[in-house]
Protein backbone atom coordinates (compact mmCIF):
# COMPACT_ATOMS: atom_id res chain seq x y z
CA UNK A 1 0.00 0.00 0.00
CA UNK A 2 2.80 2.42 0.85
CA UNK A 3 4.40 1.86 -2.59
CA UNK A 4 1.09 2.53 -4.36
CA UNK A 5 0.49 5.77 -2.41
CA UNK A 6 3.99 6.98 -3.34
CA UNK A 7 3.29 6.34 -7.03
CA UNK A 8 0.05 8.27 -6.77
CA UNK A 9 1.79 11.23 -5.12
CA UNK A 10 4.46 11.31 -7.88
CA UNK A 11 1.99 11.11 -10.78
CA UNK A 12 -0.40 13.77 -9.47
CA UNK A 13 1.83 16.81 -10.26
CA UNK A 14 2.40 15.41 -13.76
CA UNK A 15 -1.35 15.21 -14.39
CA UNK A 16 -1.81 18.77 -13.18
CA UNK A 17 0.94 19.95 -15.54
CA UNK A 18 -0.65 18.19 -18.51
CA UNK A 19 -4.06 19.69 -17.68
CA UNK A 20 -2.62 23.21 -17.43
CA UNK A 21 -0.76 22.87 -20.73
CA UNK A 22 -3.92 21.62 -22.44
CA UNK A 23 -5.89 24.58 -21.10
CA UNK A 24 -3.22 27.01 -22.33
CA UNK A 25 -3.30 25.43 -25.79
CA UNK A 26 -7.09 25.79 -25.95
CA UNK A 27 -6.89 29.46 -24.92
CA UNK A 28 -4.20 30.20 -27.50
CA UNK A 29 -6.25 28.50 -30.23
CA UNK A 30 -9.34 30.50 -29.24
CA UNK A 31 -7.41 33.76 -29.30
CA UNK A 32 -6.05 33.05 -32.77
CA UNK A 33 -9.51 32.15 -34.02
CA UNK A 34 -10.84 35.47 -32.74
CA UNK A 35 -8.32 37.49 -34.72
CA UNK A 36 -9.76 39.22 -37.83
CA UNK A 37 -9.25 37.29 -41.04
CA UNK A 38 -7.04 39.15 -43.48
CA UNK A 39 -6.57 38.65 -47.21
CA UNK A 40 -3.37 39.54 -49.07
CA UNK A 41 -3.59 42.61 -51.29
CA UNK A 42 -4.29 41.69 -54.89
CA UNK A 43 -1.24 43.64 -55.97
CA UNK A 44 0.74 40.91 -54.22
CA UNK A 45 -0.96 38.19 -56.27
CA UNK A 46 0.98 37.95 -59.52
CA UNK A 47 -0.15 36.44 -62.80
CA UNK A 48 0.36 32.71 -62.59
CA UNK A 49 -0.92 32.42 -59.02
CA UNK A 50 -3.18 29.41 -58.55
CA UNK A 51 -6.42 31.29 -57.98
CA UNK A 52 -8.37 28.03 -58.03
CA UNK A 53 -6.35 26.88 -55.01
CA UNK A 54 -7.22 30.13 -53.28
CA UNK A 55 -10.92 29.48 -53.88
CA UNK A 56 -10.53 25.89 -52.71
CA UNK A 57 -9.00 27.19 -49.48
CA UNK A 58 -12.27 28.96 -48.75
CA UNK A 59 -11.48 32.49 -49.91
CA UNK A 60 -14.48 34.32 -51.32
CA UNK A 61 -15.64 37.81 -52.22
CA UNK A 62 -18.71 39.88 -52.94
CA UNK A 63 -19.77 43.37 -54.00
CA UNK A 64 -22.88 45.33 -54.85
CA UNK A 65 -22.67 48.48 -56.98
CA UNK A 66 -24.98 50.93 -58.70
CA UNK A 67 -24.76 50.18 -62.41
CA UNK A 68 -24.37 53.58 -64.07
CA UNK A 69 -22.00 55.25 -61.60
CA UNK A 70 -20.35 51.99 -60.54
CA UNK A 71 -20.34 53.25 -56.99
CA UNK A 72 -19.61 50.39 -54.58
CA UNK A 73 -22.32 50.24 -51.91
CA UNK A 74 -21.08 47.21 -49.97
CA UNK A 75 -18.21 44.76 -50.41
CA UNK A 76 -15.92 42.14 -48.95
CA UNK A 77 -12.56 41.25 -50.55
CA UNK A 78 -13.86 42.78 -53.79
CA UNK A 79 -10.40 42.97 -55.42
CA UNK A 80 -9.39 39.39 -54.59
CA UNK A 81 -8.54 37.40 -57.72
CA UNK A 82 -10.63 34.23 -57.94
CA UNK A 83 -11.83 31.85 -60.66
CA UNK A 84 -15.34 32.76 -61.83
CA UNK A 85 -16.66 29.68 -63.66
CA UNK A 86 -19.48 30.40 -66.13
CA UNK A 87 -19.93 34.02 -65.10
CA UNK A 88 -17.10 34.34 -67.65
CA UNK A 89 -19.87 34.24 -70.25
CA UNK A 90 -21.01 37.76 -69.34
CA UNK A 91 -17.89 39.01 -71.11
CA UNK A 92 -18.28 36.42 -73.88
CA UNK A 93 -21.77 37.69 -74.68
CA UNK A 94 -20.76 41.35 -74.47
CA UNK A 95 -17.81 40.89 -76.84
CA UNK A 96 -19.96 38.89 -79.25
CA UNK A 97 -22.68 41.55 -79.28
CA UNK A 98 -20.14 44.31 -79.91
CA UNK A 99 -18.41 42.44 -82.73
CA UNK A 100 -21.23 40.54 -84.42
CA UNK A 101 -24.84 40.87 -85.57
CA UNK A 102 -27.74 39.05 -83.96
CA UNK A 103 -28.90 37.88 -87.39
CA UNK A 104 -25.52 36.33 -88.26
CA UNK A 105 -25.80 32.66 -89.28
CA UNK A 106 -23.41 30.52 -87.24
CA UNK A 107 -22.45 27.06 -88.45
CA UNK A 108 -21.39 24.85 -85.55
CA UNK A 109 -17.70 23.91 -85.96
CA UNK A 110 -16.33 20.53 -84.94
CA UNK A 111 -14.34 22.05 -82.08
CA UNK A 112 -17.58 23.18 -80.41
CA UNK A 113 -19.04 19.67 -80.27
CA UNK A 114 -18.70 17.77 -77.00
CA UNK A 115 -17.09 20.55 -74.95
CA UNK A 116 -17.11 19.35 -71.34
CA UNK A 117 -19.45 20.76 -68.73
CA UNK A 118 -22.76 22.54 -69.34
CA UNK A 119 -23.99 22.01 -72.87
CA UNK A 120 -26.83 22.69 -75.28
CA UNK A 121 -25.66 19.59 -77.21
CA UNK A 122 -24.65 21.18 -80.47
CA UNK A 123 -23.90 19.01 -83.48
CA UNK A 124 -21.38 19.73 -86.18
CA UNK A 125 -22.90 21.59 -89.11
CA UNK A 126 -26.04 22.79 -87.31
CA UNK A 127 -26.96 26.38 -88.12
CA UNK A 128 -28.21 29.00 -85.68
CA UNK A 129 -28.40 32.75 -85.59
CA UNK A 130 -25.93 34.40 -83.26
CA UNK A 131 -28.89 35.54 -81.15
CA UNK A 132 -30.13 31.97 -80.69
CA UNK A 133 -26.69 30.80 -79.58
CA UNK A 134 -26.44 33.70 -77.11
CA UNK A 135 -29.67 32.53 -75.51
CA UNK A 136 -28.16 29.06 -75.20
CA UNK A 137 -25.00 30.63 -73.78
CA UNK A 138 -26.64 32.81 -71.14
CA UNK A 139 -29.77 30.82 -70.18
CA UNK A 140 -28.41 27.26 -70.27
CA UNK A 141 -24.73 28.15 -69.89
CA UNK A 142 -23.71 26.12 -72.93
CA UNK A 143 -19.93 25.74 -73.06
CA UNK A 144 -20.31 24.44 -76.60
CA UNK A 145 -22.26 27.59 -77.49
CA UNK A 146 -19.38 29.69 -76.10
CA UNK A 147 -16.90 27.99 -78.41
CA UNK A 148 -19.21 28.23 -81.44
CA UNK A 149 -19.74 31.96 -80.81
CA UNK A 150 -16.01 32.57 -80.31
CA UNK A 151 -15.03 30.82 -83.54
CA UNK A 152 -17.74 32.66 -85.47
CA UNK A 153 -16.65 36.09 -84.23
CA UNK A 154 -12.87 35.67 -84.39
CA UNK A 155 -12.08 32.52 -86.36
CA UNK A 156 -10.65 30.75 -83.30
CA UNK A 157 -11.05 30.61 -79.55
CA UNK A 158 -7.59 32.08 -78.97
CA UNK A 159 -8.31 35.14 -81.10
CA UNK A 160 -11.66 35.66 -79.39
CA UNK A 161 -10.02 35.50 -75.97
CA UNK A 162 -7.73 38.33 -77.09
CA UNK A 163 -10.85 40.43 -77.69
CA UNK A 164 -12.11 39.55 -74.20
CA UNK A 165 -8.87 40.69 -72.60
CA UNK A 166 -8.77 43.86 -74.69
CA UNK A 167 -12.29 44.68 -73.50
CA UNK A 168 -11.24 44.07 -69.90
CA UNK A 169 -8.34 46.47 -70.41
CA UNK A 170 -10.63 49.06 -72.01
CA UNK A 171 -12.88 48.86 -68.94
CA UNK A 172 -9.88 49.58 -66.73
CA UNK A 173 -9.90 46.21 -64.99
CA UNK A 174 -6.75 45.27 -63.07
CA UNK A 175 -7.70 41.88 -61.66
CA UNK A 176 -9.13 40.04 -64.65
CA UNK A 177 -7.58 37.61 -67.12
CA UNK A 178 -9.38 35.38 -69.61
CA UNK A 179 -8.05 32.15 -71.10
CA UNK A 180 -11.29 30.75 -72.56
CA UNK A 181 -14.84 31.95 -73.37
CA UNK A 182 -16.74 29.48 -71.15
CA UNK A 183 -15.12 29.57 -67.70
CA UNK A 184 -13.80 26.04 -67.30
CA UNK A 185 -10.92 26.13 -64.84
CA UNK A 186 -7.55 27.12 -66.27
CA UNK A 187 -4.38 28.79 -65.08
CA UNK A 188 -4.52 32.58 -65.44
CA UNK A 189 -8.31 32.56 -65.82
CA UNK A 190 -9.69 34.76 -63.05
CA UNK A 191 -11.49 37.93 -62.10
CA UNK A 192 -12.52 39.78 -58.95
CA UNK A 193 -15.97 40.56 -57.62
CA UNK A 194 -15.44 44.24 -58.44
CA UNK A 195 -14.18 43.58 -61.98
CA UNK A 196 -17.03 41.19 -62.74
CA UNK A 197 -19.54 43.76 -61.48
CA UNK A 198 -18.02 46.34 -63.83
CA UNK A 199 -18.22 43.88 -66.75
CA UNK A 200 -21.86 43.12 -65.90
CA UNK A 201 -22.66 46.83 -65.57
CA UNK A 202 -21.16 47.52 -68.99
CA UNK A 203 -23.01 44.57 -70.51
CA UNK A 204 -26.36 45.68 -69.06
CA UNK A 205 -25.88 48.94 -70.93
CA UNK A 206 -26.39 46.90 -74.11
CA UNK A 207 -30.13 46.50 -74.68
CA UNK A 208 -29.75 43.19 -76.52
CA UNK A 209 -27.71 41.75 -73.66
CA UNK A 210 -30.28 42.95 -71.14
CA UNK A 211 -33.11 41.38 -73.11
CA UNK A 212 -31.33 38.02 -73.29
CA UNK A 213 -30.31 37.73 -69.62
CA UNK A 214 -33.75 38.82 -68.38
CA UNK A 215 -35.50 36.10 -70.41
CA UNK A 216 -36.79 33.21 -68.29
CA UNK A 217 -37.30 30.71 -71.10
CA UNK A 218 -37.31 30.51 -74.87
CA UNK A 219 -37.83 27.87 -77.54
CA UNK A 220 -35.51 27.71 -80.54
CA UNK A 221 -37.54 25.96 -83.18
CA UNK A 222 -35.94 23.18 -85.17
CA UNK A 223 -35.62 23.00 -88.94
CA UNK A 224 -33.77 20.98 -91.55
CA UNK A 225 -30.48 22.21 -90.05
CA UNK A 226 -31.01 21.57 -86.33
CA UNK A 227 -33.21 20.10 -83.61
CA UNK A 228 -35.67 22.11 -81.52
CA UNK A 229 -34.18 23.29 -78.25
CA UNK A 230 -35.85 24.67 -75.15
CA UNK A 231 -33.77 26.97 -72.95
CA UNK A 232 -34.88 27.68 -69.36
CA UNK A 233 -32.85 30.21 -67.41
CA UNK A 234 -30.83 28.74 -64.52
CA UNK A 235 -30.75 32.07 -62.69
CA UNK A 236 -33.25 31.76 -59.81
CA UNK A 237 -32.94 35.48 -59.10
CA UNK A 238 -35.21 36.10 -62.10
CA UNK A 239 -37.96 33.98 -60.55
CA UNK A 240 -37.62 34.93 -56.88
CA UNK A 241 -36.47 38.55 -56.67
CA UNK A 242 -38.74 41.52 -57.38
CA UNK A 243 -37.28 43.77 -60.04
CA UNK A 244 -34.64 41.25 -61.14
CA UNK A 245 -33.05 41.95 -64.55
CA UNK A 246 -30.38 39.22 -64.82
CA UNK A 247 -27.62 37.97 -65.08
CA UNK A 248 -25.57 34.73 -64.85
CA UNK A 249 -24.76 31.79 -62.58
CA UNK A 250 -21.55 29.77 -62.53
CA UNK A 251 -20.09 26.70 -60.86
CA UNK A 252 -17.01 24.54 -61.01
CA UNK A 253 -15.40 22.53 -58.24
CA UNK A 254 -12.43 24.88 -58.31
CA UNK A 255 -14.40 28.16 -58.40
CA UNK A 256 -17.29 27.16 -56.17
CA UNK A 257 -20.68 28.80 -56.63
CA UNK A 258 -20.55 32.14 -58.44
CA UNK A 259 -23.28 34.59 -59.37
CA UNK A 260 -23.69 37.96 -61.01
CA UNK A 261 -27.20 39.31 -60.35
CA UNK A 262 -28.98 42.56 -61.12
CA UNK A 263 -32.21 44.32 -60.26
CA UNK A 264 -33.91 47.65 -60.84
CA UNK A 265 -36.24 49.52 -58.47
CA UNK A 266 -37.33 53.16 -58.39
CA UNK A 267 -35.00 54.07 -61.23
CA UNK A 268 -31.87 52.56 -59.68
CA UNK A 269 -30.28 49.43 -61.12
CA UNK A 270 -27.73 47.56 -59.03
CA UNK A 271 -25.36 44.68 -59.74
CA UNK A 272 -24.39 42.14 -57.09
CA UNK A 273 -21.58 39.62 -57.49
CA UNK A 274 -20.67 36.67 -55.27
CA UNK A 275 -17.61 34.50 -55.92
CA UNK A 276 -17.26 31.18 -54.09
CA UNK A 277 -20.32 31.45 -51.84
CA UNK A 278 -22.47 28.37 -51.31
CA UNK A 279 -25.74 30.27 -50.76
CA UNK A 280 -25.04 32.74 -53.55
CA UNK A 281 -28.67 33.45 -54.39
CA UNK A 282 -29.47 34.52 -50.84
CA UNK A 283 -26.28 36.57 -50.55
CA UNK A 284 -26.92 38.50 -53.76
CA UNK A 285 -30.57 39.01 -52.79
CA UNK A 286 -29.48 40.42 -49.44
CA UNK A 287 -26.91 42.68 -51.09
CA UNK A 288 -29.48 44.06 -53.53
CA UNK A 289 -31.97 44.54 -50.68
CA UNK A 290 -29.35 46.54 -48.81
CA UNK A 291 -28.72 48.74 -51.83
CA UNK A 292 -32.37 49.42 -52.61
CA UNK A 293 -33.31 50.01 -48.97
CA UNK A 294 -30.49 52.46 -48.24
CA UNK A 295 -29.77 54.33 -51.49
CA UNK A 296 -31.64 56.16 -54.23
CA UNK A 297 -30.64 57.98 -57.39
CA UNK A 298 -30.39 61.74 -56.96
CA UNK A 299 -30.01 64.28 -59.75
CA UNK A 300 -26.73 66.06 -59.04
CA UNK A 301 -26.44 67.88 -62.38
CA UNK A 302 -29.48 69.55 -63.95
CA UNK A 303 -29.82 71.33 -67.31
CA UNK A 304 -32.51 73.56 -65.79
CA UNK A 305 -30.31 74.86 -63.00
CA UNK A 306 -28.45 78.17 -63.43
CA UNK A 307 -24.90 77.56 -62.21
CA UNK A 308 -23.69 81.12 -62.75
CA UNK A 309 -24.84 84.41 -64.26
CA UNK A 310 -22.20 86.37 -66.19
CA UNK A 311 -22.20 89.90 -67.54
CA UNK A 312 -22.30 90.53 -71.31
CA UNK A 313 -20.55 93.37 -73.09
CA UNK A 314 -20.86 94.32 -76.77
CA UNK A 315 -24.64 93.95 -77.00
CA UNK A 316 -27.10 96.77 -76.24
CA UNK A 317 -30.00 94.51 -75.27
CA UNK A 318 -28.34 91.57 -73.54
CA UNK A 319 -26.58 92.61 -70.36
CA UNK A 320 -26.25 89.19 -68.66
CA UNK A 321 -26.36 85.52 -69.53
CA UNK A 322 -27.07 82.34 -67.55
CA UNK A 323 -24.66 79.41 -67.60
CA UNK A 324 -26.19 75.92 -67.71
CA UNK A 325 -25.20 72.37 -68.58
CA UNK A 326 -26.73 70.53 -71.54
CA UNK A 327 -27.35 67.27 -69.65
CA UNK A 328 -28.53 65.67 -66.41
CA UNK A 329 -26.41 63.43 -64.21
CA UNK A 330 -27.58 61.11 -61.43
CA UNK A 331 -25.71 59.51 -58.54
CA UNK A 332 -26.71 57.08 -55.76
CA UNK A 333 -26.87 58.76 -52.35
CA UNK A 334 -28.06 57.51 -48.97
CA UNK A 335 -31.77 57.89 -48.37
CA UNK A 336 -31.22 59.21 -44.84
CA UNK A 337 -29.79 62.45 -46.24
CA UNK A 338 -26.39 61.99 -44.63
CA UNK A 339 -24.57 62.38 -47.96
CA UNK A 340 -24.28 65.38 -50.24
CA UNK A 341 -22.28 66.56 -53.22
CA UNK A 342 -20.37 69.77 -53.84
CA UNK A 343 -20.62 71.68 -57.11
CA UNK A 344 -17.66 73.85 -58.16
CA UNK A 345 -18.03 76.29 -61.07
CA UNK A 346 -15.07 77.58 -63.00
CA UNK A 347 -16.11 80.38 -65.37
CA UNK A 348 -15.31 84.04 -66.11
CA UNK A 349 -17.45 86.81 -64.63
CA UNK A 350 -18.22 88.19 -68.07
CA UNK A 351 -18.25 87.44 -71.81
CA UNK A 352 -18.13 89.63 -74.91
CA UNK A 353 -20.50 89.46 -77.88
CA UNK A 354 -20.60 87.91 -80.37
CA UNK A 355 -20.87 84.54 -78.65
CA UNK A 356 -22.00 81.15 -79.99
CA UNK A 357 -24.13 78.83 -77.86
CA UNK A 358 -21.91 75.99 -79.10
CA UNK A 359 -18.90 77.45 -77.31
CA UNK A 360 -18.43 76.45 -73.68
CA UNK A 361 -18.09 79.35 -71.25
CA UNK A 362 -17.00 77.42 -68.18
CA UNK A 363 -16.81 74.07 -66.38
CA UNK A 364 -18.90 72.44 -63.67
CA UNK A 365 -17.27 69.86 -61.41
CA UNK A 366 -19.25 67.76 -58.94
CA UNK A 367 -17.45 66.21 -55.97
CA UNK A 368 -18.31 63.93 -53.08
CA UNK A 369 -15.79 63.52 -50.28
CA UNK A 370 -13.26 65.36 -52.47
CA UNK A 371 -13.64 62.74 -55.21
CA UNK A 372 -14.61 63.97 -58.67
CA UNK A 373 -17.90 62.46 -59.83
CA UNK A 374 -18.77 64.49 -62.92
CA UNK A 375 -17.25 67.22 -65.04
CA UNK A 376 -19.50 69.05 -67.49
CA UNK A 377 -19.18 72.07 -69.77
CA UNK A 378 -21.30 75.18 -69.15
CA UNK A 379 -23.04 76.97 -72.04
CA UNK A 380 -25.21 80.00 -72.60
CA UNK A 381 -27.30 81.53 -75.41
CA UNK A 382 -26.25 82.76 -78.84
CA UNK A 383 -25.42 86.45 -78.55
CA UNK A 384 -24.71 88.65 -81.59
CA UNK A 385 -22.84 91.91 -81.58
CA UNK A 386 -25.95 94.07 -81.37
CA UNK A 387 -28.81 91.86 -80.23
CA UNK A 388 -30.17 88.50 -79.32
CA UNK A 389 -31.16 86.18 -82.16
CA UNK A 390 -31.58 82.71 -80.62
CA UNK A 391 -32.03 80.97 -77.37
CA UNK A 392 -29.91 78.58 -75.33
CA UNK A 393 -28.92 75.43 -77.10
CA UNK A 394 -25.76 73.49 -77.90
Amino acid sequence: MVGNRSAIRKSFPQKVAVTVLSLVAVLVWAALWALPFTVPLTSAIPRGTDCAAMAASGQSSYVVMERTSRRVLKESNMDLRLPMASTTKVMTALVALENGNLSDIVTVPECAVGVEGSSIYLKKGEKFTLEELLYGLMLRSGNDAAVAVAVHISGSVDEFVKLMNRKAEALGLNNTSFVNPHGLSAKDHYTSAYDLAVIASAALGNENFKKIVSTKNITVQGNEDRETRYFANKNKILYNYEGATGIKTGYTVEAGRCLAASSEKEGMEVVAVALNYYDYFRLCSDLMDFAHENYRMERVVSPEFVYKTVSVSGNRKVKSAELKTDCARYYPLKKDGSESVESVVEAPDGITAPHSAKDAVGTLRVFMDKRLLFEEKLYTIDIEKKGLFSFFGK
